[in-house]
């Protein structure tokens, strides 16, 4: 007992050390890669693009395909391709990223009990950066691959199977505990995985219709869902206050979208749908939560608890992607019909792989964010979280915002956070 106590002890110093080390290589390399990027001067020709690009205005993207998807991608703003700038992460950075990921996912379960270390007073300020970082290259990568290849159910399954690679990569080194769940287990979670897949479809539809900005905010309504869902099916009701203050958010949404220059009801329903179908899955995954053996400490939980739940959304979304339009059988001609208009194979294979493995990186670093904090520093997290999705994305992709989408904007983040915080209020009166 005590020489695997020595052990455990020992493995948890040499993680102490490799962490910041992990940490200062990645900071290191960031900043020495955009020293570099700062000294490099942009071709003529870039220029020349830029002021052909500034006269004549943005261009539409043609509708993506048609079927159920119908209207995906019209009416999103979108620049010429070679204008498009390189905004995503480096080689180096993702991997930097990964690392750090891989590291992290170990150190809680190698750590005793009782013994306060450094992990222990960074680790939430690193899964909340992994957690930024990787929805930020998601949804950078996810748009791009949507303006290119006309295949979103297809997309959005790829994209949710790439978690199943990498958690069986996770339960083979050892990084992660094994999970053990039976086959009742696995139909219970049927319905969550469901959920899951179906936010997921409705959010990729969404993106490809509308402008990323935009998306975000009609998804800033989520907490309203909740907290309507919650009282439903939980019977748990709140004080009439924290119902008031989602009045910010209502009028925040109906503003952005009535001055919205991407605005198309496509859009705006499957953002919608997408709301219902993530608080559905929160619902669900509340009164399940306890199904299965899914590890001994916080971390490892809300890993194995993603990593089956990937499993199982991708399981129950397979046989409607392939058999609706748009879907996996869709994929490769989608791919050739982007060759054949100039886009390398090579790129459209990075996107594809990249988006998926963004997609399950930052759904896991969520988790684990939210297996250090209590669920309302996780929804105020999740708020900030979307004002760096919609700054970054409208700087990307150069969006147009009119002052009213703006300020419509403004009010529905600053609704969520006044909701956030009205809600922790009363429950600390009620307690």
């Amino acid at each position: 007992m005590a020489a695997s106590f020595s052990g455990m002890l020992q493995q948890s110093r040499r993680r102490a050390v490799l962490l910041p080390a992990a940490l200062l290589l990645a900071a290191a390399g960031l900043l020495a890669e955009q020293i570099g990027l700062a000294f490099q001067v942009p071709p003529l020709a870039g220029q020349q693009l830029n002021q052909h690009a500034l006269a004549q205005g943005t261009q539409k993207t043609p509708g993506l395909h048609s079927g159920l998807f119908t209207g995906l991608g019209s009416g999103a703003a979108r620049l010429p391709r070679a204008e498009e700038p390189s905004t995503e992460a480096s080689s180096f950075s993702i991997f930097a990223a990964t690392a750090v990921a891989a590291l992290a996912a170990t150190a809680d379960a190698a750590e005793p009990a009782k013994e306060k270390t450094l992990w222990d007073k960074v680790k939430l300020p690193v899964y909340a950066c992994l957690w930024y970082f990787f929805n930020v290259q998601y949804n950078i990568t996810n748009k791009r691959l949507l303006n290119t290849i006309a295949a979103p159910w297809a997309i959005s399954w790829i994209q949710l199977a790439a978690g199943i690679p990498i958690a069986l990569l996770m339960w083979s080194t050892g990084f992660v505990q094994k999970p053990k769940v039976t086959k009742d287990d696995i139909l219970k979670l049927a319905p969550v995985g469901a959920a899951f897949a179906g936010g997921q479809v409705a959010t990729v539809a969404s993106l490809g219709a509308v402008a990323v900005s935009f998306t975000h905010v009609v998804k800033a309504l989520e907490p309203a869902v909740n907290a309507i869902a919650s009282a439903l099916v939980l019977g748990q009701v709140f004080h009439p206050m924290v119902y008031a203050s989602l009045a910010p958010v209502f009028l925040g949404v109906a503003l952005a979208s009535s001055s919205e220059l991407s605005f198309t009801m496509f859009g705006f329903l499957t953002a919608m749908a997408s709301n219902f179908f993530f608080v559905t899955r929160n619902v669900l995954a509340t009164k399940f939560g306890s199904t299965g053996d899914m590890g001994a400490d916080q971390t490892t939980r809300k890993t194995n608890q993603l990593a089956v739940l990937t499993f199982v959304a991708a399981a129950v979304l397979l046989p409607i992607a392939l058999i609706l339009p748009g879907g996996l059988l869709s994929f490769l001609p989608a791919c050739k019909a982007a060759i054949s208009k100039g886009t390398s194979a090579s790129t459209i294979a990075y996107m594809t792989a990249a988006s998926g493995f963004h997609f399950f990186m930052y759904q896991l670093s969520s988790f684990w964010v939210l297996s250090c904090v209590p669920p309302i520093t996780h929804s105020v997290l999740n708020t900030l979280k979307r004002v760096v999705i919609i700054i970054v994305s409208i700087i990307v992709f150069r969006t147009p915002v009119t002052a009213q989408s703006a300020l419509g904007t403004a009010m529905a983040i600053g609704g969520v956070l006044l909701y956030s915080l009205t809600k922790a209020h009363y429950a600390k009166k009620g307690k």
